[in-house]
C-alpha cells in the first residue's frame, strides 16, 4: 500500500530491536481478490485486506491492524507497544 508502507517502516525503524517485520506477498490484484486465497483462508492469518499488521507473542495473536487503519502512526505505535 502506497499510503501505509512509508508510515509502517518509519514506525518500525524507530521501535526497539525486538520487533521483526514479516512481509508476505499476496500476488497481483486478481489473485488477492480470490476468496479462497491462501492468506484469506489460513486459520492463523485470516487476512481480509492488505496491508494487515499482526502482533504475535508466544505463537498467539496479541493485536492486529487491518488495512483501513494500518497507515495510522498512533495505532502502529500502540500495536508495537502491546497496548
Amino acid at each position: 500500500c502506497v499510503r501505509a508502507e512509508p508510515v509502517i517502516y518509519k514506525k518500525l525503524e524507530a521501535s526497539s530491536d525486538d520487533v521483526a517485520l514479516l512481509r508476505a506477498y499476496v500476488g497481483d490484484r486478481p489473485t488477492w481478490r480470490n476468496p479462497q486465497h491462501p492468506w484469506r483462508v489460513d486459520s492463523k492469518f485470516k487476512l481480509k485486506g492488505v496491508p494487515t499488521l499482526i502482533r504475535w507473542e508466544n505463537d498467539s495473536v496479541k493485536g492486529r491492524l487491518e488495512d483501513y487503519e494500518a497507515h495510522l502512526g498512533h495505532k502502529i505505535d500502540a500495536l508495537v507497544a502491546g497496548k
